[in-house]
């Protein structure tokens, strides 16, 4: 990398490092002033949109924490789109930056914050002028003006979510999207408002008119919502502990976990924002008048008037939930597409995530070899073993690589019946939430422990340890 590139990357606007620890007290009041920011933002309508606009995914509202229509229409979609690109190209060994050093560390977040400026230029551009966003009237001025909106909302993200990882709590990214989640589950929840209602609402409404039938789904959908809550709870504290040593001092052991969701939330994202992007560029296409990923057809769905697939790749990867299936089968009878789309999507989210686990396990340092090292280099070794990376890699490579690709298959199993079970949230948003809020939990425990455990003990006492 010449200098004057350098130069260039280190200079870039940027938020300042605190000069001091910040103590829990301040980091909350950040994170909270972040976050009624960002809800604010998600509230203001985009001006030059036209009033008739309505969404067809929702699941990329939870995938990018967005609300389309209003100022972050795209959301956090661009800065997550170039973290991944840069984090490949390094994992892939393409860029050579040293991150274990300041400058190189400032160098990378540098190469990221020019990436997701061109990503917000691009992505905005795309959606906007493509006719993703439906302009209030004809012409260039109004798409013009969103596009100048969305490129401004999208500068402020970035520098939100600097802020947030400098002086709040955690990642800005994660809360944003734990935000948006967290939103859409109060309102499909208690909200009495919308339409359909919230589940509570509906169940209330059906005794008190009479019709008890009419509550069956929406118990249904508490049901399940609670029970894979449940089942993902437990799912993240799975783990393998292996014993570990510091080679220095003798007698002093510890036990380092590898956890069953070992890549995290990262593989499970990229599989159903493929999906999701699969669905959408399929309507944009057929639109246009290339049905190349299927055919497209306006229909009344609980959400209102939509375009939804009826063939093609895109209706595969669209399979219908339970009510859906319910009323098939009590009026024309259940589909062939139905049954194949709901085998098609449960393989593509199960394979999928296994295969990109797998495949993130090696682009983001995470493989056998690199965590070897990692050890090796913290002075831990394996107890009864010599003091040797190979030897401690094919150790690792016994557990780290089952785990990541087990735990990348779950989740997509997870996701999977989510949407089946027609849950209060998009069906990968139950698991967001469950290890966002852990990886929160960590990142206090890890960084303000002393101020933070009597808080942790008074609510939940040692459950979460």
């Amino acid at each position: 990398m010449n200098e004057g590139l350098k130069n260039f990357l280190s200079n870039l606007p940027s938020v300042s490092v605190p000069t001091e620890k910040l103590g829990l007290k301040t980091k909350f009041s950040w994170t909270l002033a972040i976050l009624i920011l960002f809800i604010v933002m998600s509230f203001i309508p985009l001006f030059g949109v036209s009033s008739s606009y309505s969404l067809n995914f929702e699941v990329l509202q939870v995938l990018i924490a967005s609300h389309f229509g209003s100022l972050l229409s795209l959301g956090i979609g661009p800065i997550v789109s170039a973290s991944i690109i840069i984090q490949m190209l390094q994992g892939a060994d393409i860029i050579h930056i040293d991150t274990s050093t300041k400058d190189g560390r400032v160098l990378f977040q540098g190469m990221q914050k020019i990436a997701a400026l061109a990503f917000t230029l691009i992505e905005n551009a795309v959606y906007v002028f493509s006719g993703a966003l439906t302009p209030a009237g004809p012409g260039v001025i109004f798409p013009i003006l969103m596009f100048g909106q969305l490129v401004a909302a999208g500068i402020v993200l970035m520098f939100m979510d600097e802020v947030l990882s400098k002086w709040g709590i955690g990642s800005g990214i994660s809360l944003f999207i734990l935000a948006g989640i967290a939103l859409q589950l109060v309102n499909t929840t208690l909200n009495p408002f919308i339409s359909p209602p919230g589940a509570v609402p509906s169940v209330i409404t059906a005794f008190s008119s009479g019709t008890p039938l009419d509550a069956l789904f929406p118990i249904v959908a508490i049901i399940s919502t609670v029970a894979l809550f449940a089942v993902s709870i437990w799912l993240q504290g799975v783990k393998v502990e292996l014993p570990m040593a510091f080679g220095r001092l003798r007698g002093y052991a510890i036990r380092w976990p590898v956890p069953l969701f070992y890549t995290s939330i990262i593989p499970i994202v990229l599989v159903v924002s493929l999906v999701a992007g699969v669905q959408f560029f399929g309507l944009a296409l057929f639109n246009a008048g290339m049905p190349i990923f299927g055919t497209f057809q306006r229909e009344t769905t609980l959400f209102g008037t939509q375009q939804v697939p009826i063939s093609g790749l895109a209706a595969l990867l669209s399979p219908p939930s339970i009510q859906q299936l319910y009323i098939s089968a009590t009026t024309t009878g259940i589909t062939a597409l139905q049954v194949e789309s709901m085998a098609v999507y449960t393989l593509i989210l199960v394979l999928g995530a296994a295969a990109f686990s797998f495949i993130w396990m090696y682009l983001g340092g995470q493989d056998p070899k690199s965590v070897s090292n990692q050890l090796v280099s913290s002075g831990l070794l394996m107890p009864g073993f010599r003091r040797d990376e190979r030897l401690i890699a094919d150790i690792l490579k016994r557990y780290i690589i089952p785990l990541a690709i087990l735990g990348g298959a779950i989740t997509g199993l997870v996701a999977a019946l989510a949407t089946f079970l027609n849950t209060l949230t998009a069906g990968i948003g139950i698991l967001l939430i469950v290890m966002i809020v852990y990886q929160f939990y960590t990142s206090l425990m890890q960084e303000n422990a002393v101020e933070f455990k009597p808080i942790k003990d008074k609510l939940v006492g040692d459950s979460m340890e």
